[in-house]
C-alpha cells in the first residue's frame, strides 16, 4: 500500500467518523429541543398552578378575615348587653 493509498484510506475513514459525529450531534439537537418543549409545558403548568393557588390563598385569607371580624362582632354585643343590662338595673334601682 502507498502512502497516497493509506492517505485515502485515512481520510475517507475520517469523513465517515466526522458524518457519523455530526449526525448524533444532530439526534442530540433534535432531543434537547424535545426537552426544551416538554419543560416549557412544565413552566405552562407550574404558573398556572401558581395563579390558582394564589386564588386559594386569598379566598382563605377573605374567609379568615370575615371570621374574625364575626368573633369581634360577638365580642361588641356582648360588651353592649352587659352595659346595656347595668343601666337597666340602675335604672330599676333608682326607680323602686
Amino acid at each position: 500500500m502507498t502512502n497516497e493509498e493509506l492517505y485515502e484510506l485515512m481520510k475517507d475513514g475520517f469523513a465517515q467518523v466526522n458524518q457519523r459525529i455530526d449526525q448524533g450531534l444532530e439526534n442530540v439537537n433534535q432531543r434537547l429541543d424535545q426537552v426544551d418543549q416538554r419543560l416549557d409545558r412544565v413552566d405552562q403548568r407550574l404558573d398556572s398552578m401558581d395563579e390558582r393557588l394564589r386564588t386559594v390563598e386569598g379566598g382563605i385569607s377573605e374567609l379568615k378575615g370575615k371570621q374574625s371580624a364575626i368573633s369581634g362582632m360577638r365580642s361588641w354585643i356582648l360588651t353592649v348587653c352587659a352595659i346595656g343590662a347595668l343601666i337597666i338595673s340602675i335604672v330599676v334601682a333608682i326607680v323602686k
